[in-house]
């Protein structure tokens, strides 16, 4: 591995910096542009209410980069498919704002159209998209996916 000699201080030589072996990841976020209330619609669409937690699938999200961060868009989703149910919801409504929790993407990712695997989806006073041990992100397309 190569050693990069980036700075210099005034009391003795230069600092080392080796790169990583390791991947790194980009938390991802949403913004104001992220349109969660296509989200609340899928939901809505799997009889999910206020108060439910679901493991899930979303698919498909955009991932772009956006002002130095990684942010996943909601507006070309076609479904939410539940993989178990973990708590029944209390009948009320969807909160309309969305965040998200634990969600990293690898280094390496494209910009564009995934099926996100394997995440907690909760319903309580916001919208929470949470990873989970076995969250996955599968390419789908550069392109806006056609059915």
């Amino acid at each position: 591995m190569k050693k990069i000699f980036a700075a210099f201080d005034f009391f003795g030589g230069g600092k080392t910096y080796e790169p990583s072996l390791s991947p790194q990841s980009s938390p991802v976020t949403v913004t104001s542009f992220s349109q969660p209330h296509v989200l609340q619609t899928r939901m809505k669409e799997e009889k999910m209410s206020h108060g439910g937690t679901v493991k899930a699938n979303l698919s498909p999200v955009r991932l772009d980069m956006a002002h130095d961060a990684v942010v996943m868009y909601f507006c070309p989703m076609k479904s939410v498919r539940i993989l178990e149910v973990i708590a029944e919801g209390d009948g009320d409504k969807i909160p309309a704002q969305a965040r998200i929790e634990g969600l990293n993407v690898p280094a390496d990712y494209k910009s564009g159209f995934y099926e996100l695997e394997n995440i907690e989806l909760t319903s309580n006073g916001t919208i929470l998209v949470k990873a989970t041990e076995k969250t996955r992100w599968n390419f789908i397309a550069n392109e806006v996916p056609v059915d």
